[in-house]
């Protein structure tokens, strides 16, 4: 048996439906139609995840996601929304949501989501166990200083456990910055100009409806690894892989003077390696830069946050995105400004992006300019 989960939806159609295809998953599902019900089944079935509609009578999947976060901080919660809201998804994930689905649903991407969703609530728990056996540890060694030295092996270990585990749930320049001084885990964040890099996959949403998950699975990790070396490689912090796509960050946590070519040379770099790769089924990303300012810090809860930017600047990068073709590389007038002297570009006008009111002036980076 899989995963135990909670599906609360006050469309029976929809709830049914659903249901019936995460059970053939194998997981386990108790259905709710209402909120009330869905903190029953959470009460009585203690499940790893709950896929929770937004709008629902009575009680809404908000007002839930707020008492399940007061009750388990590490559960997993993945939103459903049919509105295509982004300010109700940003509320929703600021409150402490793991992701967000919406309506009409791509089945399979969604189990893929949802398996992230449990990844990642596994390892909170890990990560709980573990600082657990830490504090235990610490007050071994204030009470019985003679073990001293045999204790201390095992603090080392449990210390380098955590790290890992932050490591691997957190960019490493996040992870290091956050182990250096824990209180910046604190909630809140600071005005800083970044510059903000997405990536996205042409073309794998139709070829994710001819492929296994399993397969899908595969495709997906190779081009998103193949992607996060090149952001990593220059300096950038991978905020979130989204679906088929990857956002990052640049001058931030750390201050970086050349931020805006930095995340141009990501762009440069992932486009060319997934040239010489082998990578099958052959795929091109999409490119979108811009550079403005953002808060940039830890958004969620005090039991679950996400280091990340907000702000408008980190839309328009997006927008920006969404108009690029495969391997095509688009820059705002912000970003272009900081780089043109190590890039040939060429200006496109103003281009009216979705759900903005005002037009943007876009570039396309052609080439890198060899540096003297």
């Amino acid at each position: 048996m899989g995963a135990r989960l909670v599906l609360a939806d006050d469309n029976e159609a929809f709830l049914e439906a659903t249901a019936r295809l995460l059970e053939r998953q194998g997981y386990e599902v108790f259905a709710a139609t209402s909120g009330d019900e869905a903190l029953r089944h959470l009460s009585q079935h203690r499940p790893e995840a709950i896929l929770l509609d937004i709008m629902m009578p009575g009680i809404d999947g908000l007002a839930v996601l707020e008492k399940i976060r007061q009750q388990d901080p590490l559960l997993g919660v993945v939103m459903i929304t049919a509105f295509g809201s982004e300010e109700i998804a940003v509320k929703a994930l600021t409150a402490g949501a793991d992701d967000y689905l919406i309506k009409p649903l791509d089945y399979e991407e969604a189990f893929i989501r949802l398996e992230r969703v449990l990844d990642r609530t596994r390892l909170r728990r890990e990560r709980l166990r573990l600082e657990q056996e830490l504090a235990e540890a610490h007050s071994q060694l204030q009470q019985r200083y003679q073990e001293l030295e045999a204790s201390y092996g095992r603090i080392r270990e449990l210390e380098e456990q955590t790290r890992e585990l932050f490591e691997r749930y957190l960019p490493p320049q996040v992870a290091q910055y956050l182990i250096d001084d824990p209180s910046r885990a604190n909630l809140g964040g600071e005005r800083r100009e970044v510059t903000i890099l997405f990536a996205d996959l042409r073309g794998f949403t139709a070829l994710a409806e001819k492929m296994s998950p399993e397969r899908l699975v595969e495709v997906i990790n190779g081009y998103l690894s193949l992607a996060a070396e090149c952001v990593v490689a220059q300096g950038g912090v991978l905020d979130k892989f989204m679906g088929d796509s990857v956002m990052a960050l640049y001058n931030s946590p750390l201050e970086q003077p050349d931020h805006a070519l930095r995340a141009l040379k990501t762009a440069f770099d992932v486009r060319d390696n997934v040239r010489l790769s082998s990578l099958q089924p052959a795929l091109r990303f999409g490119f979108g830069i811009n550079t403005g300012e953002a808060v940039v810090g830890n958004v969620g809860s005090e039991a679950l946050m996400n280091y990340t930017a907000i702000g408008d600047p980190v839309n328009l990068a997006f927008r920006i995105q969404e108009q690029a073709k495969a391997e095509q590389i688009l820059l705002s007038r912000a970003t272009y400004d900081q780089v043109k002297d190590h890039v040939e570009a060429k200006p496109l006008g103003r281009m009216r992006m979705e759900r903005r009111a005002e037009e943007a002036e876009v570039y396309e980076a052609v080439t890198l300019r060899a540096e003297t």
